[in-house]
């Protein structure tokens, strides 16, 4: 118990010297500030949930992304998961929840199936669009992605639907 009293004394001391305690606060409160602002991204929405609870998933890949460039579109928030079909079933159920609440769906049906499409979801207040994404093969293997930007119905269709962008 000493040594562990001993160990706490001799980190405070080392935070709170004048410089370094400045600069490990202003680290910290950006530490808080990024992950609630990550957070916020997709509160309310179910694809939320996907990523939570499939993104470190054996058999499933999850890329993030913040302030990026897609096919010369910025992105304030980018955010994949692919699957295999042993997860299908659940992300389909999310998927689901966020078609009820989705602003405006399009989907694209093969056979009876739906195979892919976006729903654009409530903007947030600042203004940025949401979209989730979503594409499924045959064997129900698939892929989910949120996108959040200043991007227009019409830009995500050109993201998804177009030729590869090459820019000059």
């Amino acid at each position: 118990m000493a040594s562990t009293k001993n160990i706490m004394v001799k980190i405070l001391r080392i935070i709170h010297k004048p410089p370094l305690f400045v600069v490990r606060m202003a680290f910290i409160i950006c530490l808080v500030v990024m992950g609630t602002v990550m957070a916020r991204a997709q509160e309310g929405l179910a694809v939320n949930n996907i990523f939570q609870q499939y993104g470190h998933s054996k058999g499933c890949k999850m890329v993030v992304m913040h302030n990026t460039r897609l096919r010369g579109y910025t992105l304030a928030v980018y955010q994949s998961l692919t699957y295999n079909r042993k997860y299908a079933a659940g992300i389909d159920a999310y998927m689901k929840i966020d078609r009820k609440s989705a602003k405006k769906i399009r989907e694209v049906v093969d056979n009876g199936r739906m195979v892919s499409g976006y729903y654009m979801m409530q903007p947030l207040a600042s203004g940025a669009n949401r979209y989730v994404l979503f594409s499924r093969s045959n064997n129900d293997k698939g892929a989910v992605i949120y996108i959040e930007g200043n991007l227009s119905p019409d830009d995500i269709m050109k993201i998804c639907y177009s030729r590869r962008y090459v820019e000059d």
